[in-house]
C-alpha cells in the first residue's frame, strides 16, 4: 500500500491521483446527496463547438481543420455521454496506466514518465471509445434522474445552431416545464437556422439525433 501511495503521488502520476480522488467525490455526491450533475459540469456540446467554427472560420484550410477536429471527436465517441463522464474515464484511465507502467517498468525518471504521458493520453482515448457505448445506451434509456425516457417526437422546438440534412445542431424545447436541448438534424434539404421554429418527426436508428422539419403556423 505504502508503494502504491508513493508511485500514485509520483511527480508523474500525482496530478491524475488528485484528479481521479476528486471524481470520487463528485461522484459521490451525486449518488448520495442528491447533487444534479448539471451543477457541475456541461454536456460535450458537439453542436456548438461546430457552430463556432461556422461563425468564425473563413478560410477553406481553418474550416477543414475545424471539421477534422469534429471527426475525431465523434470518432472517439465524444457525442455519447456528458463531460463528465468523458473526463472521468480518461482521469482514471490515465492514473490506472500510469501506475502500472511505472511500477512494472521500475521507471525513476521524471522526463521519461512525462514522455509516456503521450501514448497514455492516447490509450484513454481509445478506453474512453470501449467503454463509452454501452455507457450512452444506457444513460440514453434512463436519464441521470432516473425518470424513464421522454418520448420527443411531435414536439415543437427551437432551433439553437443551424440544421441541415448533413449538419448535426441543436434544438431545444420544454418538457414539462424544464428546457432541453438535444441533437437534431433537418429530415428535408430546407436548411433551418437560429431561431426557427421546428417540430421532431423522427429519430435516428443510432439514437444519436433526431430529425426536426419547419414548424408552419
Amino acid at each position: 500500500m505504502k508503494e502504491l501511495i508513493e508511485i500514485s503521488f509520483s511527480p508523474v502520476n500525482a496530478f491524475f491521483t488528485i484528479m481521479s480522488i476528486i471524481m470520487v467525490i463528485y461522484w459521490l455526491l451525486v449518488i448520495i446527496a442528491g447533487i444534479d450533475p448539471d451543477l457541475f459540469s456541461v454536456d460535450f456540446d458537439a453542436a456548438d463547438v461546430d457552430a463556432d467554427f461556422d461563425s468564425d472560420v473563413t478560410g477553406s484550410e481553418n474550416a477543414a481543420e475545424g471539421s477534422s477536429f469534429m471527426k475525431t471527436l465523434e470518432y472517439f465517441n465524444f457525442d455519447e455521454l456528458p463531460l463528465m463522464f468523458i473526463i472521468t474515464i480518461i482521469f482514471f484511465s490515465m492514473w490506472l496506466v500510469g501506475v502500472n507502467v511505472t511500477y512494472y517498468l521500475g521507471i525513476e525518471s521524471t522526463l521519461l514518465g512525462f514522455l509516456l504521458l503521450i501514448p497514455n493520453f492516447i490509450l484513454s482515448l481509445f478506453v474512453v471509445k470501449l467503454f463509452s457505448k454501452p455507457l450512452g445506451y444506457l444513460y440514453k434509456m434512463v436519464n441521470h434522474k432516473g425518470e424513464p425516457e421522454i418520448d420527443f417526437l411531435g414536439r415543437r422546438c427551437t432551433v439553437i445552431s443551424a440544421v441541415a440534412q448533413d449538419k448535426t445542431g441543436q434544438v431545444e424545447l420544454t418538457v414539462n416545464g424544464d428546457p432541453m436541448k438535444i441533437y437534431a438534424r433537418s429530415n428535408t434539404d430546407e436548411r433551418l437556422t437560429a431561431g426557427q421554429q421546428a417540430v421532431i418527426v423522427g429519430e435516428t436508428e443510432d439514437r444519436k439525433y433526431y430529425l426536426v422539419e419547419k414548424f408552419d403556423y
